[in-house]
């Protein structure tokens, strides 16, 4: 298998010099960009120093974080707002009271479920708790586990501008604002969006909205993604005079919120709202975020069919009245003629089922089904998404360069 892995890396390598550029079908022409979830959790745990720095040097560009709310009013970095599967807080006698049942009913947010929830905790409680590996995957590394602590957002943001500037390599943050309706209710505010301020807030104090949106790139020479992996700035290279930096939600009111408030890209994340892969939907996207991240099978299987497999009902008549589903070709075309670009979520490590539906109901109506990780991450390429959610970011460089050498052999 290393083997294997390699013969494609030293392939790809060798083509990026050997063969002349046709172009990648993202909105501009460029490969389209990684966005490292939690950092890089398939060998460290979870959003910690560990998976950040990993992360920064596997060369992401985008390194994904969520973040919470503690009981004292800290933003800090926690996943879904409970502590159970991610840290040793089931070891820690004191703690032992704190597990309950916390149930929440909101448009977006719904939570019923038993465990340690952080906003339970004060942020100096929080600091006594240690991360560690996911254990439902027995195959990641377990011996960082305790290694390292649960950081609050000023940390993450610390972490990542100096790794920016030790590595000298830009790194660019996408930070989910999780659960917007629980915290907007345990923490009110006057304008009912106190959890979105708070967060605009230090970023408007590190200056992340200087300058936003960035600018275009211009589309990259041959060779230049293997220079930008390795590192090697292009002669006419200048620093840049913006943070990159992302909002995302799966709160579409939260949303259009930070899209009125700032001109920080937000990005759209979507499991379960069919009006958004319409023409329609599509318009109503376009007017407050320029990216749409939905679950990657919507991109794959089609709408109509993911909908259907994951049991979601959705009114036929609006669907139709506003244009009818968009097939996943069509909805990169019709998302690209509205500026918005398209970045699935997740790509997984390769040595964990996909959680793709093709794999998992056999069913004729699926026109495709990615056999391995290879041909998944392929698939979102040829199709032209511009940033893809991955976890092993080590395999999804090596496949980004081994399908730039692919376009790149193509007689143009």
């Amino acid at each position: 298998m290393l083997k294997t892995i390699f013969n494609i890396y030293a392939f790809a390598l060798f083509a990026n010099f050997a063969y002349s550029r046709c172009g990648w079908n993202t909105i501009d022409g460029n490969p389209p960009s990684l966005v490292g979830h939690k950092g890089e959790k398939a060998f460290m745990p979870e959003h910690t120093l560990g998976s950040y720095h990993m992360a920064a040097l596997e060369a992401v560009d985008y390194i994904e974080t969520d973040i919470s709310i503690s009981k004292d009013g800290v933003l800090v970095i926690v996943h879904n707002g409970w502590l159970g599967q991610t840290t040793n807080v089931a070891e820690l006698p004191q703690f032992a009271d704190r597990k309950k049942q916390y149930i929440f009913n909101g448009k977006y947010a719904k939570i019923n479920r038993t465990e340690w929830f952080v906003w339970d905790f004060t942020y100096a409680e929080l600091k006594t708790i240690n991360r560690i590996q996911d254990t439902d995957y027995a195959y990641r590394p377990q011996y960082f586990n305790n290694d390292f602590y649960i950081l609050t957002f000023d940390e993450y943001l610390d972490h990542i501008e100096n790794l920016s500037k030790n590595l000298d390599r830009q790194l660019g943050v996408a930070l989910e604002l999780k659960f917007s309706e629980v915290f907007n209710s345990l923490f009110p505010s006057d304008n009912g969006r106190g959890y979105e301020d708070k967060v605009l807030e230090v970023l408007s104090k590190r200056n992340y909205n200087i300058n936003q949106p960035p600018p275009s790139n211009p589309v990259i020479n041959n060779g230049d993604l293997l220079d930008h992996i390795l590192n090697i700035k292009p002669s006419n290279y200048t620093k840049s005079s913006y943070k990159p930096v992302s909002f995302l939600s799966f709160d579409h009111e939260t949303c259009e919120y930070l899209g009125k408030k700032t001109k920080i890209p937000v990005i759209s994340l979507n499991l379960n709202s069919p009006w958004m892969y319409t023409p329609k939907g599509l318009d109503k996207i376009a007017s407050y975020s320029k990216i749409l991240s939905p679950e990657k099978n919507i991109l794959l299987a089609g709408p109509e069919l993911y909908f259907e497999f994951n049991e979601i009902s959705y009114n036929k008549t609006e669907i139709e009245s506003m244009g009818g589903f968009l097939e996943p070709k069509e909805l990169i075309r019709e998302s690209h003629k509205r500026g918005i670009e398209l970045s699935p979520f997740t790509l997984y490590d390769s040595r964990q089922p996909s959680g793709l539906l093709c794999t998992r109901f056999n069913d004729t109506r699926f026109k495709y089904c990615p056999k391995n990780r290879k041909e998944e991450m392929f698939y979102y390429f040829e199709l032209g998404c511009s940033y893809i959610t991955v976890e092993n970011i080590f395999e999804a460089q090596i496949l980004r360069l081994a399908f730039d050498s692919k376009i790149a052999s193509k007689d143009c």
